[in-house]
């Protein structure tokens, strides 16, 4: 959770967030809402992460505030398990919710998002996405949108429930699709 964010005359952001959960070393790399920020001090009640404008400019970090829930990862280490797909914390753009479908089909809980049409390229059915950080199949694909078919365990443990539409998210595009993709970036 966001405890504060504060400004600097830099134009740097400092976040304070709280844990309880996740207890981050100094100088360690952690995902806050899929991005990957260093941790720049520790709290009695979580951490401080620094943001530049560049990382403001790209995320959805300029849209949150005090309160918001976040969803934190840790880095992979050598040997950790790997669940779902390679994410780097380098997010390429932010979409808009732009429906959010509970119903109870086999699609459980669908999410549709607009996304730049330039990311539509690297977005592939059945292929990875990321979410705020959470890893995502992608069920369906349009030139500006994608749909993704969320389980009710991912749906409620992360922010993605807190959702509405036109609430902005960071998207990651699959890391294999960015490298075999590179030259229409």
């Amino acid at each position: 959770m966001l405890t504060r964010r504060l400004e600097k005359s830099d134009g740097n952001i400092e976040l304070e967030i709280k844990s309880k959960t996740i207890k981050p070393m100094l100088g360690c790399s952690i995902a806050v809402n899929g991005i990957c920020l260093t941790v720049s001090k520790i709290t009695s009640e979580g951490f401080i992460a620094d943001a530049i404008p560049e990382t403001m400019n790209r995320t959805n970090l300029k849209y949150i505030s005090r309160g918001s829930e976040l969803n934190l990862e840790p880095s992979v280490k050598v040997g950790d398990s790997l669940d779902g797909h390679f994410v780097t914390g380098h997010i390429d753009d932010v979409g808009t919710v732009k429906k959010i479908s509970e119903s109870n089909s086999t699609d459980g809980i669908t999410m549709t998002i607009k996304i730049n049409k330039k990311l539509s390229l690297f977005i592939a059915e059945k292929g990875s996405i990321t979410v705020n950080g959470v890893s995502l199949t992608v069920s369906k694909r349009n030139k500006d949108t994608f749909i993704v078919a969320l389980i009710p365990f991912t749906y409620k443990n992360t922010n993605l429930c807190d959702l509405k539409p036109e609430d902005k998210v960071n998207i990651e595009i699959d890391i294999l699709a960015r490298y075999c993709l590179n030259k229409y970036l």
